[in-house]
């Protein structure tokens, strides 16, 4: 029975092996086309390296020429073109099975020597990534605050953002890397990476990514409080593919403020990551990230200068490029970004100055140190011997105290832990006000619809008269029902924004307490010494009419120079003994012991051995809130200590007060938002609608403009102020417009002496040709244009009517109406308006007009064009070539006048008009010959030649008037094309 069963075996076994055919590759199409058997198997050392796969998924072999037989696939060939390339081979030993021998239908279902799909992927990935880190730093990276854990709800608010500054600066600093700033991509970034960790990021994620940031990389970190302790971790992330390139983890830190500080866990996670990604790290800055530079010789600091100032130089430049990009958007999340970068840069300029003094500093005590060496030959043995043992204990003895001493650093920390936490309540502010901006643009939308909604509505029967008309009645009824709608979305407004601030309240008041709390806690006295980064001491040349050592003190804060001093450090404390009366002693050997001593302890100091050490004892006083982050440093205290006993061999009081103004600034100030303007805009409509049968449509939406109605003139001027940079003032955006003149001050022009006329200009004197456009359906909307005297008046009335105090004056009287112009033959040049006694307030906080410095640097727009915004005129000004608007009725030829304001590019700062429509009056006092000129009119005007209307110039157009009484190039002061546009000062 056993011999039936392995005879049976043997033929299964035979039966098996018979189906495995091995055909060449010259006759497979042949064999498998004739072919009968189902369960055969054919293996054949195939050509693969023209293969090919069609949509359908049939295989393509070329050199199966007569189409006999059909192949498709019967094992995974994704990416299968790449697999075979891989291997750098032609053949390949390919196993054929039968799908439908019916058909002659193939499958190939195993190709020997290529990788299985998992090994492409995973070389791939391998390969994606090393290509990415190849690139890394030449794309620009995002740092994301992802997620925090556990941290009290103050931490929360003020600590994420110190660390992200931090990392910012080290992946600038010591990586090399573009961070970018992006606050409209963060939160969608935290949530793809959240999704990214739970079910995989792919290509369409990526893609979306792609299409809400410019940055190529991002930073995800993860902040976590482990019971007392903290710690950080990061995910270095490709964002087009979402390949993490690197993840690291801080050791535990027992205090927040060791994350971000020096040294901490920011510091230590930049190496790790320059590790991982294969950044290059100098040997100084590694040893500046783990243990600061305080310990390095003076050529090791010198060179550390050198290497700071050529990234700070790379990292200005990147930041130029940024501010560039963002400089055309008008989005408010570029305006935003835009400001942070403009402070960040402010920073890093603060930093470079201090590095120049730094460097400065290190090359005099290096000189200082090179001269001491040419004298080495000189000095005895005796001497050399005694100087390097005492370098060599106090090299040995500093490392010690370091470690110990490096614990008293704080109080500039603190500062920098208080302007965080204000960068987060502004910041939370900010959001609010953003979100109340958001709800307001959904009141204003729901407004109109719901006004279109009431007013096509039909009229009922018992709304219509026998004329088959709406009654007065009826009409009324919609009026009430349109101010009924526009005061419930208001109060909704209102409510929702309350709900949006009330949300916030709990960590606003809670972060207000904490500043407080700290700004109380930096009046203690506090020391910081020189084995740290923060002070840093070098020596001078020996002051023998002072016996001491002239000694340069720096106080740093985050790579910025505080404070800086000159003291004189005594031989007594330096040798231990006082220094012998060189006017009295008459012992050589005394003086030359005296010489010996001062020229050793010079070469140990001029060296930088560590012989001592300083404590500069001082407290900070924040200053009121109308001078934000703006700090008094007091100082008290300078103590000397000898490093080898550790006891104070000197105290020198120094009893200084000195300002400093941390940038950026961050002010806690209310400000008026949107909530605030929109209460007084509501405030207004409702008083006025109590009194006057009003159309809100005209009132909100500008729409059917009626002369003479009620206009709340100073909250369309607010509206559109933009703050100018540097300048502490806002200015208006626009031109005042004809409309904007009229609501405040009538059309009575306030002199008399012009006749037959309103602001418009009729009769012999033309303000811009108004007359001849009245027809035009948008000339309320051109600009004024108008004499010098008119403009402060609207100024002053202006001013008055919002409740600031007036700037201008003319014979002491500060309101227009009691002006006298009466003085003088009005001539059509304005003669006497230049010369009139006008004063200016300079302290009055009302609008005014722009002094001639203030409109230039706001026309330039912070950018370098050749016009105010482009450098193609027609793309931003209305002149003498493209000004042409409506026929001349009166002459009958082409007319040329001003356009409507803002129809025109604006510059970088959002100002139209800057140069060309009408030329704009300045204020600004100038003595010249016997004449006290105060009115200037810049920028040209609609029939201004485009060579007279450059940017950045004095605009000066040289025709002559025919008024020789001026010099020439005042002139084109005199022309009746001027208007202007108001500013105010915030300071």
């Amino acid at each position: 029975m056993k011999k039936i069963y392995l005879l049976i075996l043997s033929l299964l076994l035979t039966t098996t092996m018979s189906a495995q055919t091995v055909v060449k590759q010259n006759k497979l199409e042949t064999t498998l086309d004739k072919n009968q058997e189902s369960n055969i198997v054919f293996i054949s050392e195939l050509d693969l390296s023209k293969m090919s796969i069609t949509e359908t998924g049939t295989i393509i072999l070329p050199f199966m020429k007569k189409n006999k037989v059909m192949f498709v696939s019967g094992m995974d060939m994704s990416y299968i073109k790449e697999r075979i390339t891989y291997t750098k081979k032609k053949k390949f030993q390919t196993t054929i099975e039968v799908k439908d021998i019916i058909t002659k239908t193939y499958m190939i279902t195993k190709i020997e020597g290529i990788e299985t799909v998992e090994e492409y992927t995973e070389r791939n990935r391998e390969l994606l990534i090393a290509e990415s880190r190849k690139n890394i730093q030449k794309y620009p990276i995002q740092v994301v605050n992802q997620e925090i854990s556990n941290l009290s709800t103050s931490e929360s608010s003020w600590l994420p953002l110190q660390i992200q500054d931090k990392l910012k600066s080290n992946l600038q600093s010591y990586l090399g890397m573009k961070t970018v700033v992006d606050s409209k991509a963060e939160s969608a970034l935290k949530k793809l990476q959240a999704e990214s960790e739970n079910i995989g990021r792919d290509e369409n994620t990526a893609i979306e990514l792609g299409k809400i940031i410019s940055a190529k990389f991002a930073l995800f970190t993860k902040i976590r409080k482990v019971g007392a302790n903290y710690v950080i971790a990061v995910d270095f992330t490709d964002l087009t593919t979402g390949e993490q390139l690197a993840s690291c983890m801080s050791k535990e830190y027992s205090k927040a403020e060791y994350l971000y500080g020096n040294t901490g866990a920011v510091d230590e996670l930049t190496l790790a990551l320059a590790e991982k990604l294969g950044i290059k790290v100098s040997d100084l800055n590694k040893n500046y990230l783990t243990s600061g530079s305080a310990s390095f010789s003076v050529d090791e600091q010198l060179a550390l200068a050198k290497e700071n100032e050529t990234k700070f130089n790379q990292m200005m430049a990147n930041y130029d490029a940024e501010l560039a990009k963002l400089t055309t958007s008008n989005d408010i999340n570029a305006i935003q970004n835009k400001k942070r970068i403009e402070a960040e840069k402010a920073l890093l300029q603060e930093k470079q100055n201090a590095e120049k003094n730094r460097q400065a500093e290190l090359q005099a005590q290096k000189e200082r140190a090179e001269a001491d060496k040419k004298l080495e030959a000189e000095r005895s043995i005796a001497l050399k011997t005694q100087r390097d043992k005492l370098a060599q204990d106090a090299a040995a003895k500093a490392s010690e105290v370091r470690k110990l001493k490096m614990e008293k650093q704080g109080v500039l920390g603190q500062i920098n832990v208080i302007e965080s936490k204000k960068k987060a309540l502004v910041e939370i502010r900010q959001g609010v006000e953003n979100r109340s901006i958001e709800l307001y643009n959904q009141m204003n939308s729901d407004i109109e619809s719901e006004f279109e909604r009431i007013t096509n509505k039909s009229f009922s029967t018992v709304e219509l008269g026998s004329d088959g008309q709406p009654t007065e009645i009826a009409l009324t009824r919609r009026e009430n029902q349109r101010i009924s709608a526009y005061n419930n979305l208001h109060e909704k407004f209102f409510a929702d924004c309350e709900s949006v601030k009330q949300a916030t309240m709990q960590q606003q008041n809670a972060l207000l307490q904490e500043i407080k709390q700290d700004q109380t806690n930096l009046t203690k006295l506090r020391t910081v010494n020189s084995m740290g980064d923060e002070l840093r001491v070098s020596f001078g040349p020996y002051e023998g009419s002072q016996n001491g050592w002239n000694t340069y003190l720096s106080l740093y804060s985050d790579g910025i120079l505080v404070y800086t001093d000159t003291v004189i450090v005594s031989y007594e404390a330096v040798a231990g003994k006082k220094a012998p009366n060189m006017a009295t002693e008459l012992n050589d050997s005394v003086i030359e012991e005296y010489t010996n001593n001062v020229d050793m302890y010079n070469s140990l100091l001029t060296r930088g051995d560590p012989i001592l050490y300083f404590e500069i004892e001082y407290s900070v006083k924040a200053k009121s809130e109308d001078k934000p982050s703006e700090y008094d440093f007091i100082y008290k205290n300078l103590k000397v200590y000898n490093t080898l006993s550790d006891v104070v061999v000197q105290n020198i009081a120094i009893n200084k007060t000195e300002s400093k103004v941390m940038n950026p600034k961050q002010d806690l100030r209310i400000f008026d938002g949107i909530v605030e303007k929109e209460t007084k805009k509501l405030l207004f409509v409702k008083d006025i609608t109590k009194e006057k049968n009003v159309k809100i449509e005209t009132i909100f939406f500008n729409k059917d403009f009626e002369k003479g109605n009620i206009y709340d003139v100073s909250f369309l001027v607010e509206v559109n102020l933009v703050e100018i940079p540097t300048k502490n003032i806002k200015m208006l955006n626009t031109e005042v417009t004809l409309e904007l003149f009229e609501f405040l001050m009538g059309k009575a022009c306030l002199n008399k002496n012009i006749k037959n006329g309103d602001f418009r200009g009729r009769g012999n004197i033309r303000f811009g040709d108004y007359d001849y456009i009245k027809e035009d359906e948008i000339q309320e909307k051109r600009p004024i244009a108008c004499r010098y005297g008119d403009a402060i008046a609207f100024c002053n009335k202006l001013s008055i009517l919002c409740g600031l105090k007036p700037v201008y004056s003319v014979c002491g009287e500060t309101e227009p109406e009691k002006w006298d112009w009466s003085r003088g033959e009005y001539s059509s040049y304005m003669e006497h308006w230049l010369t009139y006694p006008i004063k200016e307030n300079q302290k009055a906080n009302g609008y005014r007009l722009p002094n001639i410095e203030e409109w230039l640097f706001a026309a330039k727009g912070g950018e370098n064009y050749i016009y105010a915004g482009s450098e193609n005129l027609d793309e931003v000004a209305w002149y003498e070539d493209n000004s042409i608007t409506l026929e001349d009725r009166y002459r009958g030829g082409p007319y040329r006048g001003p356009h409507q304001v803002a129809k025109k590019k604006s510059n970088a700062y959002g100002l139209y008009d800057m140069i060309g429509n009408v030329s704009e009056w300045c204020y600004e006092y100038k003595e010249f010959g016997k004449y006290d000129i105060c009115a200037f009119a810049l920028g040209g005007n609609y029939d201004s030649d485009r060579n007279f209307i450059p940017n950045g110039e004095f605009i000066v157009n040289k025709k002559r008037s025919g008024n020789d009484k001026y010099p020439e190039e005042y002139q084109s002061f005199l022309v009746p094309r001027a208007g202007f546009r108001i500013v105010r000062s915030i300071k």
